[in-house]
């Protein structure tokens, strides 16, 4: 996850740096984004058939030799956006599987009684990454270039392919064959559509993927364009925003109970929404960088509940499938970042994030009205 972030913030400013376009940083985070989207209903109904383990393990090994051929195009002097879009895309294969693959055996490994509280130490080691990723991207984009970015990047993938090879899960029963995996991905949507807690909170997240979470393409735009900055500062701001999602993820593996559940999905909703909102307006750096604090809180109260909501209102039985179409709904996010860079093309990065955010709370306030259960 550490790389993850990393890739994204060198890469969006490399790509701006090259062709001055906020719509082309959009189209490369909408190529990484975008398998979520194609893939997604597949993913639960795939890690309910095959071994996990060898499923991790085959990710890593995939994110290792497309990053080690993105650094060889670097090194070379002949590497383009397009380039990194088509690695972009290749891994986020790897990520679409990765979701519902791994949450599901934290959830098999922690069980039902403790499953806030792992999926909170789950995202604060994630969170934790956010702090690290973007600095230490920006650092090494602006010391050593694009080279250096994909040289890190596939030393790191190599050295979790070697880690996943030691996890060790509890013995599960694989999911027979006999249903079709279409019928298999078809039943996972039943099942969601059948209950109105379920269906409130995948319209929340598909909420934040179209109108929250791409606000992040474009802060190397605004960083670049309205703050003057160089590619650390800006690796900063997407840092400071890791940071409070480190702390609001410690402080809900602390204290979540599961009568708070859903409020704190809701309020952090709410909050990174209207911080999005505020950091539009802004044009000094250290108000930004609280700002974007802010919106790491909500997004950590978002992105735990996320997983953690589901797992627990499903069915054992049904969990993967659940998780297929959350990865459904969380690969709604190319749609909200290709609206994000057409509509930064037309207005600039600033007006286009304040339309967005207006739009997200528009949004949430309707599917609280619409699905009760969720509040």
């Amino acid at each position: 996850m550490a790389m993850r972030w990393f890739e994204i913030l060198a890469t969006s400013v490399f790509t701006f740096a090259v062709t001055q376009s906020a719509l082309a940083v959009a189209l490369v985070a909408l190529s990484r984004a975008a398998p979520n989207l194609l893939f997604g209903a597949f993913t639960g109904a795939i890690a309910d058939r095959f071994d996990r383990r060898k499923l991790l393990l085959g990710g890593e090994l995939i994110l290792v030799v497309t990053t080690a051929l993105l650094c060889l195009l670097a090194a070379s002097g002949v590497i383009t956006p397009w380039h990194i879009a088509a690695g972009a895309f290749v891994n986020g294969i790897v990520f679409s599987m990765e979701f519902p693959v791994r949450r599901n055996m934290m959830g098999d490994i922690a069980g039902v009684e403790r499953i806030g509280r792992a999926m909170g130490l789950d995202l604060t080691a994630n969170n934790a990454t956010r702090i690290i990723g973007p600095a230490l991207g920006g650092f090494v984009l602006e010391a050593i270039g694009i080279t250096g970015i994909y040289a890190v990047a596939t030393a790191c993938y190599a050295i979790c392919a070697v880690l996943v090879i030691g996890v060790i899960a509890p013995p599960r029963i694989v999911a027979a064959t006999a249903l079709g995996l279409l019928a298999h991905i078809v039943e996972g949507l039943r099942y969601v559509r059948g209950n109105r807690a379920l269906v409130g909170l995948m319209a929340i997240t598909v909420i934040m993927n179209i109108w929250g979470l791409p606000y992040v393409t474009m802060v190397p735009v605004i960083g670049g364009e309205e703050l003057n900055l160089t590619a650390f500062p800006i690796g900063l701001l997407l840092s400071s925003e890791g940071v409070g999602a480190l702390l609001g993820s410690l402080l809900v593996a602390t204290y979540a109970k599961p009568e708070h559940f859903h409020k704190i999905y809701l309020y952090g909703s709410g909050l990174l929404i209207a911080a999005v909102i505020l950091f539009s307006q802004s044009s000094d750096y250290g108000l930004s960088l609280s700002i974007t604090f802010a919106a790491g809180l909500g997004i950590a109260g978002f992105t735990t509940m996320q997983a953690t909501l589901p797992y627990v209102l499903s069915e054992p039985a049904m969990r993967a499938r659940v998780m297929g179409v959350l990865a459904v709904c969380i690969g709604s996010g190319p749609i909200g970042m290709l609206h994000v860079g057409l509509l930064a093309n037309w207005l600039g990065a600033p007006t286009a994030l304040t339309v967005m955010g207006i739009e997200g709370l528009i949004a949430l306030a309707l599917t609280i009205w619409i699905w009760r259960e969720v509040r």
